[in-house]
């Protein structure tokens, strides 16, 4: 449970598009939280999440790598890492990154809505479905991640499925 400082630091951002359309920002724009400055100095996991909050989500990945290295089961930084790649469209490599901050953390919930927004990217609703449903099992009472991931199954839309190029009509010239 976040204290009321690390609420108070807890970073937002106002996302006009769909929640899914930025690729896992939360629905009410929830990126993590930036953890209590002690120092003068900003973390890489600050200045990441200020690009993030830019939307400079290539510009963060390196940010996000170092402040792995110095934190390596930090589930926060695992989701940023996620929603990062996901945001350049790396989807493997976001897929990955969500799945490690949940085998570190199985009930953080902002890698939860985020791991479903991703899922619904990749057309693989029955697993958004998956993550909606440990969010309700996280939250029976609602909260925001759970109202996010929410709202995006209820905006989703499939992608058609890519089409072959049709076949030359028999007797036609190659």
């Amino acid at each position: 449970m976040r204290s009321t400082t690390a609420c108070a630091l807890a970073l937002c951002l106002i996302v006009a598009a769909p929640a899914f359309a930025q690729m896992g920002i939360g629905g009410n724009g929830r990126i993590g939280h930036i953890p209590n400055q002690t120092s003068t100095n900003v973390s890489d996991e600050e200045t990441a999440v200020r690009l993030i909050r830019d939307e400079k989500f290539a510009d963060a990945i390196p940010y996000l790598e170092r402040a792995l290295e110095q934190h390596p089961r930090d589930a926060n930084i695992m989701m940023l890492l996620g929603l990062s790649n996901g945001s350049v469209g790396n989807l493997p490599q976001s897929l990955d990154w969500y799945q490690k901050a949940l085998a570190r953390d199985p009930d953080h919930k902002l890698a939860h809505e985020n791991l479903g927004i991703l899922y619904l990217k990749m057309n693989d609703l029955a697993s958004a479905k998956s993550q909606l449903a440990e969010l309700v099992r996280l939250c029976p009472d609602g909260c925001d991640e759970r109202d996010g991931l929410e709202q995006a199954l209820a905006w989703y839309m499939p992608s058609p499925p890519a089409t072959p190029a049709p076949a030359p009509a028999a007797g036609a010239p190659h």
